[in-house]
């Protein structure tokens, strides 16, 4: 009897740690844009080793992930690709404060060697080209593709040779490297971190930079955490050599 309440007791105490140290440990939920996938899986690492906080993922485009957090009306932070989206949700009333994080580009994207030889733009018409973009409502880089071809006057001719829209900017690369699709247009820096992808150089795309930015969602529970890691991310040594590494180039 005796045996069995010891074995009782301290199953108990088990039981009452395990909840506290479950307690204790912070976590934050992220709605990160697709484009900044690969920094935030490695920054997001060495976070957790230094801090004990798990930051918690959620990708996708930069507008479909806005369209959540408006239906959720929870989360932590919220990463857009370009400031337009980050400029709806402080419009929605759902940011606290936010930091810009690096500038890209849209690009022309080809498989290495461009064996379709593709020139301009207007080459995506040609005959069995398979040309696709993000959607223009679900990512930020289908966004600033419809604007800039819109205002080059482009669009028009354009959307009609669209072979696929795509929900994200890696789903574009993606379909590059398996050679489903023959061209597209993506981020510089996505096109930074596929071998199998080479750039065609278009003049006007280079004034469409467009500026990754973070922010604190006024949802959060824990703002301060929220802005903590806001912080690391823009501004900690560690962050700013796993943006440098996977191709981002810092603000001049």
């Amino acid at each position: 009897m005796r045996k069995y309440r010891v074995a009782l007791v301290v199953l108990l105490l088990f039981l009452v740690l395990g909840c506290k140290n479950k307690q204790e440990q912070k976590s934050l939920l992220l709605y990160c844009a697709a484009v900044v996938k690969p920094v935030l899986e490695e920054v997001t690492k060495d976070y957790y080793k230094e801090t004990g906080v798990q930051i918690d993922l959620q990708y996708g485009g930069s507008g479909t992930l806005l369209s959540n957090i408006r239906v959720a009306k929870q989360g932590d932070l919220y990463l857009s690709a370009d400031i337009s989206y980050m400029h709806d949700a402080i419009k929605y009333n759902l940011i606290k404060e936010s930091k810009p994080l690096a500038p890209i580009t849209p690009v022309l994207a080809v498989l290495s060697g461009n064996p379709k030889n593709i020139k301009q733009l207007k080459d995506v018409c040609a005959k069995d080209i398979r040309f696709s973009i993000a959607n223009p409502n679900a990512a930020s880089i289908g966004r600033v593709t419809k604007s800039m071809l819109v205002t080059s006057g482009d669009w028009d001719i354009v959307k009609n040779c669209i072979y696929v829209q795509m929900p994200t900017v890696s789903d574009v690369a993606n379909a590059l490297k398996l050679k489903t699709i023959d061209v597209g247009v993506i981020w510089d820096v996505t096109a930074n971190q596929y071998k199998e992808i080479d750039t065609v150089e278009v003049d006007f795309f280079k004034r469409y930079t467009e500026n990754v930015t973070v922010g604190v969602l006024k949802s959060s529970k824990q703002p301060n955490e929220a802005s903590k890691f806001m912080d690391y991310l823009a501004k900690s040594p560690k962050s700013k050599s796993v943006f440098k590494k996977l191709g981002y180039t810092e603000f001049e």
